[in-house]
């Protein structure tokens, strides 16, 4: 049979996967790149062994413009140079949605006159992505990626094949769902749709006009760098009522379900990239940091609703409680769950999340994977709510491979 390994590596508060289709197959995939650190620590030292072993990456994923899944992507486009002459490892392909992907989008650029207008864009440019909160001993030190390149920039420098099984458009289920990576590996698009990056364009000319910019916002050039730095400090609210749900009793689980729920509403989170990886017979869901809505609406187009059983799932915006909804986990469950985060900013994942997928009832035991040990990890941990509920806690090591 043939062998899926999931690498989550350590990302901070981000995401970073690596999964490799071993066997005859030798196909490699990376989602995301989490911060610099991770791939300076973790990532970078994998894609060396891999290039030294004749591999390449046959896709790389940034799900979406975020810093903790951007940012260390800017530093290894930086360091492996030209697609033609990789330092690190071939690319064959490049996903990723950039402002000339968004709808309705005039080829041409556009030239600001406005002084005002130059300055707004300069003064976004340099401030760059966001740098990694120094929250963490693992990470002491702020590590960002180095200012006034965008990721879009670097792709489009280095001449990667960008979107290019998209026809070089925007990757969005319109634009096409089922793509073939090889012979027996193949990816469903679920997310996003052209609604969620028309909203991430109209995101970006509300702030932009909150700075007081004027001139025109057609030109799918001239606001590229712009566009990333911006959008990568978009947040949700986040709940303040995190830390009251750490002192569960034996019945708080089945309460906490009770919650109701109320959907993420971040534009850059809805304009994630999310799919299905199906390699022969299993098939695996990422998540990325989608909303809950149109992953059941696209799941229920291609199963219906019935209960859909996968190999494996990476839970939605690090288990936050506004991306995973009750209405979704009706039609989706596995044995094996993913959550990336060392729970240190933002206080993800949210104990809401994980009761609702806990909770549910099953007749096999449901593995609950972290890269990292945190609070919620440790509470989930406790012998009588395991037995209870029919799961088990597993956190993985620095580096841990995890086989489907």
């Amino acid at each position: 049979m043939e062998k899926i390994c999931i690498s989550m590596l350590p990302a901070s508060y981000g995401d970073c996967f690596l999964i490799s289709c071993k066997d005859t197959l030798k196909t490699n995939i990376l989602v995301d790149t989490g911060f610099v650190s991770t791939y300076t620590n973790y990532l970078k030292p994998k894609l060396v062994e891999m290039h030294a072993g004749g591999e390449n990456l046959d896709l790389m994923i940034i799900t979406h413009i975020d810093a903790d899944h951007i940012s260390g992507a800017v530093k290894f486009l930086k360091e492996n140079g030209f697609s033609n002459d990789p330092q690190i490892i071939k690319i064959k392909e490049v996903w990723h949605n950039s402002y000339r992907h968004l709808p309705k989008q005039n080829s041409s650029n556009t030239k600001i006159e406005n002084s005002i207008d130059k300055n707004i864009l300069k003064g976004i440019t340099r401030r760059g992505y966001p740098l990694e909160t120094n929250i963490d001993k693992d990470f002491k030190r702020e590590i960002g990626a180095k200012q006034g390149s965008s990721l879009g920039a670097l792709i489009k420098h280095g001449e990667y094949s960008w979107n290019s099984s998209f026809h070089y458009k925007s990757i969005s289920v319109e634009n096409r769902s089922v793509i073939d990576i090889s012979e027996e590996v193949k990816i469903r698009i679920l997310s996003p749709d052209e609604s969620k990056l028309n909203s991430l364009k109209e995101y970006w000319k509300k702030e932009l006009k909150k700075m007081g910019f004027r001139s025109k916002l057609d030109g799918a050039t001239v606001f590229d760098d712009a566009f990333e730095f911006l959008m990568a400090y978009e947040k949700t609210l986040i709940p303040k009522d995190f830390q009251k749900n750490i002192s569960a009793s034996k019945k708080e689980m089945s309460d906490l379900i009770k919650e109701s729920f109320s959907e993420d509403t971040s534009a850059t989170n809805g304009s994630s990239i999310a799919f299905i990886l199906e390699v022969r017979d299993k098939k695996i869901l990422f998540l990325a940091d989608s909303h809950p809505s149109i992953i059941r609406r696209e799941l229920e187009r291609l199963y219906g609703g019935n209960l859909t059983w996968f190999d494996a799932i990476k839970i939605s915006h690090h288990g936050s409680k506004g991306n995973t909804s009750p209405e979704l986990l009706e039609i989706i469950d596995s044995n094996n769950i993913f959550i990336s985060t060392n729970g240190m900013k933002f206080n993800h994942p949210d104990l809401v999340t994980l009761s609702r997928i806990i909770c549910r009832k099953t007749k096999s035991t449901r593995n609950i994977i972290f890269n990292y040990k945190t609070s919620i990890s440790k509470f989930l941990n406790q012998d009588f709510l395991k037995e209870k509920y029919n799961y088990k806690v597993q956190v993985l090591k620095e580096g841990e491979e995890y086989y489907i």
